[in-house]
């Protein structure tokens, strides 16, 4: 290392030398790391806008998500419109694809990143509709709580099963899932009974970074 000869500039290279070195944060890990107290008070103030029991998250085994920032294109949607993931679940997804493709099976997004901002609108259209917070919140995450807004989980279907649909389990492309998904990091993340409270999603797998096995 170069000898700084000023001793103001030494103290301030002693403060940036352990941020330099830092390890860059692990994306897509099993378990999120804490967020921000301001952040989780922000992710409180809009649930209690939507009526959501303060309890819930607690009960359900939830935790604060991060959102993702830097995401890269996978392929579109079923519907034709662009669909994003954090760098790492995307190459995995890619190759996830192909290699399904391979064996005969065709797989297809319906969605990934999805923000807080959204997450609180799917679930506002269901409350405007009349349905309950309770039945709501068993169909879509809580906001602030999402897999989605991590930029590391996908919903996925296949040709002739619709989108987000259970009978997306009764298919090929599950069974492939089933078998192979876990090669390239992707984790179904809500089966029968889960504890988070949610309807069984076969359609929904998450991305976990160093998951992935030969």
């Amino acid at each position: 290392m170069r000898f700084i000869r000023n001793p103001a500039l030494a103290i301030l290279a002693s403060f940036m030398a352990p941020a330099a070195f830092a390890a860059p944060a692990v994306l897509c890990p099993a378990t999120p790391p804490p967020q921000p107290a301001a952040y989780v008070a922000h992710i409180r103030d809009v649930n209690r806008s939507l009526g959501i029991p303060p309890d819930y998250t607690a009960r359900h085994h939830l935790v604060p998500q991060p959102e993702a920032k830097d995401l890269v294109q996978v392929p579109r949607d079923v519907y034709g419109r662009k669909v994003e993931m954090v760098a790492p679940a995307a190459a995995a997804l890619k190759k996830m694809f192909a290699a399904a493709a391979r064996d005969g099976v065709k797989l297809e997004t319906v969605s990934g990143f999805r923000s807080m901002a959204y997450q609180t609108h799917l679930v506002r259209k269901k409350l405007e509709r009349g349905m309950s917070i309770e039945k709501a919140l068993a169909i879509n995450a809580v906001p602030g709580y999402s897999e989605h807004q991590t930029g590391c989980a996908a919903d996925l279907t296949t040709p002739g099963v619709p989108a987000a649909d259970s009978s997306f389990a009764k298919s090929k492309a599950f069974g492939w899932l089933e078998r192979n998904a876990s090669r390239f990091g992707f984790h179904l993340s809500f089966p029968p009974g889960n504890q988070y409270g949610y309807e069984y999603e076969p359609w929904h797998w998450r991305y976990i970074a160093g998951s992935s096995r030969p």
